[in-house]
């Protein structure tokens, strides 16, 4: 037997917003500016991809140890300039992007290259 709907479906609450929604959050917003300092400063207007053998220009600034992980966006030393392609790559998880200290587990404290 298929089943049939007798009456239109129909929204008994106002679906529109009357505030729209923020995009980033204003912490959010302030943490951003400060990452955009410390990669200026960390790594200059051009910095290279650190992937072994790329050497094209960075795209990217990757976190080896991600927030979910307890790493920081801000810190320098859990920074690293990727291009587009090496970044895809390494958040892929694959074992030698540990081994370059491109991508680092929580239990080992952080360490990242």
């Amino acid at each position: 037997m298929r089943l049939e709907r007798r009456a239109p479906l129909t929204s008994t609450i106002r679906l529109a917003r009357v505030t729209p929604l923020q995009p980033v959050s204003v912490k959010r917003r302030a943490e951003n500016r400060e990452r955009h300092k410390v990669v200026h400063a960390t790594f200059g207007d051009a910095p290279l991809c650190r992937a072994p053998g790329c050497g094209r220009l960075a795209d990217d600034i990757h976190e080896p140890l991600t927030r979910g992980r307890g790493g920081s966006v801000t810190d320098p030393s859990n920074m690293v300039p990727l291009c587009r392609t090496c970044h895809g790559l390494v958040q892929l998880g694959p074992p030698w992007a540990y081994e370059f200290g491109l991508m680092a587990h929580s239990w080992d404290g952080g360490d990242a290259a």
